[in-house]
């Protein structure tokens, strides 16, 4: 047994002596170490940040040299260089922490030099609080224990000094050390078994969730499909995905699953008898206070073809106007970071400057390339894996594309993913390249966002469910332009909430035209050619012509975790479609 098992057990016992166990009183809630990460998969390797040295400088893998328990730990490569200012790294770790805890432990295999240890750890507020674990002046495995009830260093989010749940990470911090004149250290350290210590359940301290094993998240499937799943902490599940059936829709069941003591289930999912195409198939469970839902991406392979394609009557509100653009996705891709004769740019003209995705959007051109051609569609990739999302423009780097002048109507139907921290948007822009040479990031614009879905759900976190941001700006236009910002995003009555309005499935469980139509009087929105709302057309949209962007980004102010879905995430555009007078 492990010295901080035995030293856990004897607390313990003490701990329920001192409360009078021997005098028959009722026993306090039992403390127990809950593991958070072990280290033994290869999504627990977590990157490096670095403060005051070069990137290269710090780097991790999982090691099999030594391991404290398992298989394998963490082993961190750094180098300090003893020149410039105070230098320290961060690894951070994403955890779901959803119970109050009492102490973070995690084994640590030191190196002698007396560089500190300490944990940073970020609340659902965004607030960081810093903990110190003390000087490395060992080479040996050493349990780091850190109670989080003693005072600490805090600072961001609400800033209010408390831990507010749930915690969504663990930040590893090794610093030079302070006492010895900044010498030049280059070495090793590894971590292992990095647990909490709750007076919850393994369920309700981490929050039980459901896993998919197979098939992979995003993957292809056809005909009947095995789906294998593990959710510990619940009993039963429900598996549903909509389905074909007039204009529409339903929402389908597709089977009751009951799980074995250990969390382990399956079902069939009939994949032929759903539509073609990118499919969501939400599996959700239910056990007391515990609640979770996972939502499967896959593309179908097989099954009907319904409502797919750009279809041949132009939507009711472009009625009169000319189509000056569409795009079905039928040929090849046309997107480029660096060709004109594109149909689309790869980033948020000009030169990607004003780019605002967490994972970065990256060019079709390069090797870590978001877009893919399926079918008749365009996907659109978020990946942990290759640290890269993607977005597409109308308007392209030298100032040409295609951009239209109000009376104008555009719409585009795609699905998007829900998972923590993705953010799908179609939206619209007023033309500022020749502006943008002189007057830069001060150049009036305006912004429609016809969709601004975020995905995620849960406490502090954007709870997406059926509803989704209409949101228009007034850039770079003083207070009068805020004034009239303020009056059409109060016109909005945001969030939109689909069901509400009419459309019975949300934008990641089936796909939705959304639209938007811009006269010289009033800006409308539509979904599936539902008027959503509408306000007064803001000012430079009657100058200027507008252009449209796609884009699958991760963050805008929210926590990023694609790790339930193998750090992928998927959107696709069925087609896209543009009327007015072109500029």
């Amino acid at each position: 047994m492990n010295d901080y098992r035995v030293k856990w057990l004897i607390g313990a016992f003490s701990l329920l002596f001192a409360c009078g166990m021997a005098h028959g009183q009722t026993a306090p809630t039992s403390i127990r170490p809950i593991m958070v990460q072990n280290f033994e998969s290869a999504a627990a390797l977590p990157t490096v940040w670095v403060v005051n040295i070069p990137n290269k400088n710090a780097s991790v893998k999982l090691s099999i040299e030594t391991p404290y328990e398992g298989k394998q730990c963490l082993k961190l490569h750094y180098h300090f260089t003893g020149q410039g200012g105070f230098q320290y790294l961060g690894i951070p770790n994403k955890v779901n922490i959803q119970a109050p805890i009492r102490r973070v432990r995690f084994m640590l295999k030191g190196d002698g030099h007396r560089c500190s240890v300490g944990l940073r750890v970020k609340d659902a507020d965004g607030e960081t609080h810093q903990y110190k674990g003390g000087m490395i002046d060992y080479t040996t495995w050493k349990e780091i224990i850190l109670d989080l009830n003693e005072q600490h260093e805090t600072w961001d989010g609400d800033k209010n000094g408390k831990i507010d749940y749930p915690i969504s990470e663990f930040a590893l911090i090794i610093s030079q050390p302070e006492d010895r004149a900044r010498l030049p250290i280059e070495s090793d350290l590894s971590f292992d078994a990095i647990r909490v210590d709750s007076g919850k359940s393994v369920e309700e301290t981490l929050g039980s969730r459901i896993s998919v094993i197979s098939p992979p998240y995003c993957s292809d499937v056809k005909g009947k499909t095995s789906v294998a799943l593990y959710a510990p902490g619940f009993k039963t599940l429900t598996a549903k995905c909509w389905k074909q059936g007039g204009l529409l829709g339903e929402a389908a069941v597709i089977a009751a699953i009951s799980l074995d003591p250990k969390g382990k289930g399956s079902f069939v999912f009939p994949a032929d008898s759903f539509p073609h195409g990118p499919i969501t198939v939400t599996i959700t469970g239910e056990n007391g206070t515990l609640h979770n839902n996972c939502y499967l991406q896959l593309y179908n392979r097989g099954g009907v073809s319904w409502n797919e394609g750009m279809p041949a009557a132009p939507p009711p509100a472009a009625t009169g106007m000319p189509l000056v653009f569409a795009d079905d996705f039928k040929g090849p891709l046309s997107i480029s970071s660096t060709d004109p004769k594109a149909s689309y740019y790869d980033h948020k003209p000009p030169n990607g400057s004003q780019d605002f995705s967490s994972l970065p959007f990256t060019g079709h051109d390069a090797p870590a390339n978001p877009f893919l051609h399926v079918d008749t569609y365009l996907r659109i990739r978020a990946s942990e894996k290759a640290h890269s999302s993607g977005l597409i423009s109308s308007l392209k780097n030298d100032g040409s594309g295609v951009k239209v002048s109000l009376p104008c109507y555009f719409e585009c139907r795609l699905l998007g993913p829900n998972a923590i921290g993705t953010w799908p948007a179609f939206w619209l822009m007023t033309d500022y390249m020749k502006d943008y040479k002189l007057r830069g990031d001060k150049t009036p614009v305006d912004e429609l966002d016809i969709i601004e879905a975020y995905g995620g759900e849960g406490p502090h976190e954007p709870n997406a469910h059926d509803s989704y941001m209409i949101t228009p700006h007034a850039w770079n236009q003083g207070d009068a332009g805020k004034a009239l910002e303020k009056q059409a995003f109060d016109a909005m009555k945001n969030p939109a909430h689909m069901r509400k309005l009419g459309v019975p499935s949300t934008w990641f469980e089936a796909f939705h035209t959304y639209g938007c139509k811009v006269t010289a009087t009033d800006t409308i929105y539509y979904c599936d050619n539902i008027e959503v709302g509408r306000h007064a057309t803001l000012s430079v949209c009657k100058e200027r012509p507008l252009f449209f962007m796609i884009n699958l980004a991760t963050g805008g102010g929210w926590p990023v975790d694609l790790s339930r879905y193998d750090g992928l995430a998927d959107m696709y555009i069925d087609y896209v479609r543009v009327y007015g007078q072109a500029r």
